[in-house]
Parts: C-alpha cells; sequence; structure tokens
C-alpha cells in the first residue's frame, strides 16, 4: 500500500509545530527500530498527570454550557469487578428548547484512546465529543474499562461488551435518566478513538456475531493491527506493508511507541493475531457502516485505510476520511484547519445517520 502523498506536512500544521515547537518530520522513511522498553515506566505517575491535565481541560469546557449534563454509574463486570461508566445527556431545558421533551435519543457507546494503557472519560470528550454535543442530542455511555499492563488482553474488550450487554439488558435501569428522555436503542453507535476505536471494531465483531443489532460505527484514528501481523499479502509488498510506521518512526506521536505498546501488551506476538487484538484480521462481513477517520503522519494510517478497503470488499457502507499530513491526534488541537473539517465531516455524516 503506497501512500506517500499522504505523509507531507500540512502548511498549517507546520506552521503550528513550529510555533509550539514540535519537531517536523523528515519525509525519509526509517527502518523500524527495536521497541522502547515501556515495562518499567511508572504508570500510576502517567495516569494521574493525564487526569490533572484533563481535569482543568474539563474545568474550562464545562459540558453545560453546551447544554449536557453527566452522571457516573458502576457496572459489574463478568470476574465482578467494577466498571466505571460515565452517562452524558442533554439538559431538559436544551431538550423543551428543541421541542424534544419526550425525547427518544440515540446511544453512543464510546470506548477513549490511550494506548490500552491510560486514558479516561475526559480524554474522548477533549477528542471526538464535545463537537457532538455542541449539535446532537444523544445519551453517550463511555466505558472506563481496566488498562493494561495491570490487566491483561482482552479485559478491555470483555469490560466494554459487559458495559454494552448490562446496557441492553436494562437501559432504564442502568442509565436511570430523566423520565422524559427515553434511549432508543434502534440507533446504537459505537465509537472510540484510537486504542478506544480497536475496542469499538472488535465490539462490532462481537455484536455482529451476537446478533445484536449496530446502527453504525465511528473509528477515530483507529488501532486496528498489530504491526507485526499486518496482511502484507493483502495490501502490498514487504517493503511497504509497514509503509506508515516507517514514515512516522521518530516523530510527535510516532511509531516507536506504538511498538512498545504492542510489544508490552503482547510479548507473545501470536496473541496479537487474535482478532479481538487486531481486528482488520477478523471477518469483516455483515458489519455495520463505518465511518473511518485516519492522519497522514500517523503509524496507524495504513491499517485504518486497509480496514476501509476491507469493508468494501465486504459489501460493507463506509465512509474514509484522510487528513493529509496532520499527526495521529491533530484533533485535540482545535486550532487546526484540518481539526475543523474533521469536525464538519464527524457531524456531516452523524446527521445522516440520524435521520
Amino acid at each position: 500500500m503506497s501512500t506517500p502523498d499522504y505523509f507531507t506536512s500540512d502548511p498549517d500544521w507546520e506552521a503550528f509545530a513550529t510555533k509550539n515547537d514540535i519537531p517536523l518530520p523528515s519525509t525519509t522513511s526509517r527502518p523500524l527500530s527495536a521497541p522502547i522498553d515501556f515495562t518499567q515506566l511508572d504508570f500510576a505517575s502517567i495516569r494521574a498527570y493525564e487526569a490533572t491535565s484533563n481535569t482543568k481541560w474539563a474545568e474550562s469546557h464545562p459540558m453545560e454550557e453546551v447544554g449536557y449534563t453527566a452522571k457516573s454509574v458502576t457496572v459489574r463486570a463478568r470476574d465482578g469487578a467494577d466498571i466505571n461508566v460515565k452517562v452524558s445527556f442533554p439538559l431538559s431545558d436544551r431538550l423543551h428548547a428543541r421541542g424534544k421533551d419526550k425525547a427518544s435519543l440515540p446511544i453512543l457507546l464510546v470506548t477513549h484512546g490511550g494506548g490500552w494503557i491510560q486514558g479516561n472519560h475526559t480524554s474522548e470528550e477533549l477528542w471526538l465529543l464535545y463537537p457532538l454535543y455542541e449539535r446532537f442530542d444523544l445519551v453517550i455511555v463511555s466505558v472506563e474499562y481496566r488498562l493494561a499492563p495491570e490487566n491483561r488482553f482482552p479485559i478491555w474488550i470483555e469490560d466494554s461488551e459487559d458495559v454494552l450487554d448490562a446496557l441492553l439488558d436494562s437501559p432504564e435501569r442502568l442509565l436511570s435518566l430523566n423520565a422524559n428522555i427515553k434511549v432508543d436503542l434502534n440507533r446504537l453507535i459505537l465509537a472510540g478513538s484510537s486504542s478506544g476505536a480497536g475496542i469499538s471494531a472488535a465490539l462490532s465483531q462481537i455484536c455482529r456475531d451476537k446478533g445484536i443489532p449496530v446502527n453504525g460505527v465511528i473509528l477515530n484514528a483507529p488501532m486496528l493491527c498489530d504491526p507485526r501481523h499486518f496482511p502484507a499479502a493483502e495490501y502490498g509488498p514487504s517493503e511497504e506493508c509497514l509503509r506508515s510506521y516507517a514514515q512516522c518512526m521518530d516523530i510527535f506521536m510516532g511509531s516507536s511507541g506504538l511498538l512498545a505498546v504492542w510489544n508490552l501488551i503482547h510479548p507473545d506476538p501470536a496473541s496479537g493475531l487474535n482478532s479481538k487484538a487486531s481486528p482488520l484480521l477478523g471477518d469483516m462481513k455483515r458489519l455495520p457502516r463505518h465511518l473511518i477517520f485516519v492522519s497522514g503522519q500517523d503509524p496507524l494510517r495504513d491499517e485504518g485505510i486497509a480496514y476501509a478497503r476491507k469493508l468494501e470488499e465486504g459489501n460493507v457502507p463506509v465512509t474514509l476520511h484522510v487528513y493529509k499530513g496532520v499527526p495521529h491526534n491533530f484533533g485535540h488541537f482545535w486550532e487546526l484547519q484540518a481539526t475543523k473539517r474533521f469536525w464538519g465531516d464527524l457531524r456531516a455524516t452523524l446527521e445522516e445517520w440520524l435521520l
């Protein structure tokens, strides 16, 4: 899969990166290096720092300003653990102003990013959800699944599946929303970013196999395949099969960290062949429609494009947006023109889905 035209830096991103002392990449691909050793990282400190940063962001972006509120609930996982779930929904005044006092709202089940080793509810609000709060009336169910390396694969997928099962079994009891708000289980959408998008992709295949109807799947910068098992025979010669990883070796949000994550979570490479770890390797026929966002300067670029191609080959409706010359998490930087396009593309497709 040769996609060199996606990599060259977008001028707007170049200006932003230069202004903020973010190093820009060279145009030369590098051999894949040995992964960094993540085993000695202090994950508690990393997560605490992220939580503090996200709390500050949330305080300056209260969802009440865009007509939403939230509550915390708990779901008991299959092994007895308690999984924290954040349920966000429109305020009554907002619904009244829109003539939706007796609303039956779509459900968005969200699984956050963070490489399965960090991340929380707020990190996904910053990246994916805020433009939806502003435009749509939804019930958003965010899963704070258990993280690696303390918890082993596939616990984050099982936690997310358990939350979904609890939601489908008894939505009123789980959500305990305003009496005027009902949920429309026929308009269930799965969504996530990065590793969370990988969970959403795995869930879509699980739901298909269990006969659970899903209205659509949103995959933002998705992490869909262990790079050690990218299907080169299907998507390009061996020297091209990891082109995006090679191009993005030592750049901002580059390949080195992702390779370290895979090495940490799947020290036995064979476990990366599991379709729950690598949804690209799974059966993708009869899946619901997909909306996929891919960044040009992202190690995950080629697997996102390959996923869209495989969906098309299986006659699954898919909309793919590739944003040239911007990094994996460009959507965190709201000033960028690419982010504004991303928000517009996300909203436009969701409007079509929710008609």
